[in-house]
């Protein structure tokens, strides 16, 4: 090992391997920690330089375990309206994108995102009337908080093409009674089209986007995140990913991106690996392959064992996304290709197909060196909760996403079910271990604010949310979820997660304590300092702890 050599020292250490910080140092040298010391080291160690932070709280870096990076870079810019989540109406949320078009003349498209029916105040679908009448002379392209409906005006419909009798793999094209389009596109398939439309940059544009973000991660303390759209292996992919290989090679990223690729309809996955060796660079992988299962339950293309409560007529519109048979047949060639799977599963009857799937992969393929995973897990029906242990599962939930939802499921599926929504911590108890982050940009990514829900299910606003307030978790959990569980998420458990010898230097230095501020106040934590592979790549300002050499 070689290179710089540092001490980094508090004395509120948080390790992950303990329970609650301790006076520490931890020893770098080169990117890795090559040792956990005593807080007073100093005499053993006077060719070091040494950084004191005093009582400042040092803890590994937070990894996100399940990002969206390109349609979230691209939602943090500036080409986009990000405050659709305040409107608590259609008619709220047309005006602000108005203001939004009033205030760039200049955007040839007008672009936001953040509408949530679950916000509104009446239960009712988006269509493009509206639209049409506030902005008829541009493209609008609004896609929703949870990132599985695409609402557009006629303009935008044109523009993108949208065919209203194309057959679909999955989702479908919402359309008035009298057949006309309504501009609502639902789940992937559907919205496709549009979303190529969303994310239509220049080169130069979306490379000064990503720059923009890497930033933003580095402000947050987030050294790993994902690419989780379950991309296809195509010219436009390679396009699109070779972008942030450039400027990993040219620059450098401020954090390890994993991307996910597509599952659904392959069991020869030469096309998998072909793109895992080609995106080499030193932060940038293709971490594995992502299926949709099923959609949400806002909009009843979520997958029920029963039917919803508020429409008895249907336990979730085209699905599975996906066969049956041929996601257990995927699934079990990725496997025994050494690939792991990670399925995006929203309500009970999805999560049971998943469960299903990987139990039959693992009597095929055997015990794994790595997880599968189902993401999300909005809603299980009990007798599946103890399966994730038994198959060996990781779950990976955001719990972020219950603030969001604001106790929409009671009206969709009622009191009964709810009481096993966004089960975080009967996950943990099962599996042993519990995967956290945000699906940015669905919710912000600030980890914090996850964090904060994580440990009181409430909302920003000290509002509970949810009807199960059992399933809080502990501090301690929360964070190993989003450390070196999520770590575990991207098979990068040996590389990251914990300050230990051997490990890459991903550390934070915080503002606050964590374990001595009112549960309240976690949302307000800021980053000091962040050091990302033994180097500081973000300082918020000078003044924080002292920071000296000792020779």
């Amino acid at each position: 090992m070689s290179g710089r050599r540092l001490i980094v020292r508090s004395r509120a250490v948080y390790t992950g391997k303990k329970s609650r910080p301790v006076p520490a140092a931890i020893a770098v040298e080169g990117k890795r920690i090559c040792g956990v010391l005593p807080w007073d080291c100093e005499k053993q160690y006077r060719e070091w330089e040494i950084h004191d932070y005093g009582d400042r709280m040092v803890m590994p870096s937070f990894i996100d375990a399940h990002t969206h990076l390109f349609s979230g870079a691209v939602s943090a810019s500036e080409y986009v309206c990000t405050d659709l989540g305040r409107g608590k109406s259609q008619e709220e949320c047309v005006e602000i994108i108005r203001a939004f078009a009033r205030e760039h003349p200049d955007y040839p498209r007008i672009r936001g995102t953040g509408w949530f029916v679950g916000n509104w105040k009446e239960d009712r679908l988006p269509d493009r009337r509206l639209l049409d009448q506030a902005i008829p002379d541009r493209p609008v392209y609004l896609q929703c908080a949870d990132a599985h409906s695409m609402w557009m005006n006629f303009r935008a419909l044109e523009e993108a093409n949208i065919d209203p009798d194309r057959k679909l793999s999955d989702g479908m094209i919402v359309k008035f009674d009298d057949g006309q389009m309504s501009g609502l596109l639902l789940e992937p398939s559907a919205c496709a089209p549009a979303l190529e439309k969303y994310m239509e940059f220049s080169d130069e544009e979306m490379l000064r986007i990503h720059r923009e973000f890497q930033k933003h991660l580095a402000a947050l303390g987030i050294s790993a995140a994902s690419e989780m759209f379950a991309d296809d292996y195509l010219e436009k992919t390679y396009h699109d990913y070779g972008l942030l290989k450039r400027l990993d090679e040219e620059e450098g990223l401020s954090a390890h991106i994993y991307a996910y690729t597509r599952l659904f309809g392959y069991t020869d996955f030469a096309p998998y690996f072909r793109m895992k060796e080609f995106f080499d660079s030193p932060h940038f992988h293709i971490g594995g392959l992502k299926g949709f299962v099923d959609g949400v339950t806002e909009t009843f293309t979520g997958m029920m064992l029963k039917p919803y409560t508020d429409r008895p007529d249907c336990r979730g519109l085209s699905v599975p996304l996906w066969p049956r048979e041929k996601i257990e047949e995927e699934i079990i060639a990725a496997n025994g290709a050494g690939i792991q799977v990670r399925l995006h599963c929203i309500a009970d009857g999805s999560v049971r197909l998943a469960l299903d799937a990987y139990e039959k992969s693992r009597a095929v393929n055997g015990t794994m060196d790595f997880y599968n995973t189902i993401e999300h897990i909005e809603n299980i029906h009990p007798d599946d909760i103890p399966r994730f242990g038994q198959i060996g599962v990781l779950p990976s939930m955001q719990p972020y996403h219950l603030t969001l939802s604001r106790n929409d499921k009671i009206y969709r599926i009622g009191e009964a079910r709810c009481r096993y929504e966004w089960p975080e911590r009967s996950m943990r108890e099962s599996a042993g271990m519990l995967a956290l982050g945000t699906d940015f940009p669905v919710v912000d990514i600030n980890p914090f604010a996850s964090l904060h829900s994580a440990v009181t299910r409430k909302d920003e606003y000290g509002v509970a949310t949810g009807h199960n307030p059992w399933e809080t978790l502990t501090l301690p959990e929360a964070l190993c979820g989003y450390t070196q569980d999520a770590a575990r998420a991207y098979r990068a458990e040996k590389e990251m997660g914990t300050l230990e010898a051997g490990k890459l230097a991903n550390l934070l230095v915080l503002d606050q304590n964590l374990f001595e501020v009112d549960a309240e106040k976690i949302p307000k934590t800021q980053v000091l300092v962040n050091y990302f592979e033994g180097k500081k790549i973000f300082e918020r300002s000078e003044g924080y702890g002292s920071e000296k050499d000792v020779h």
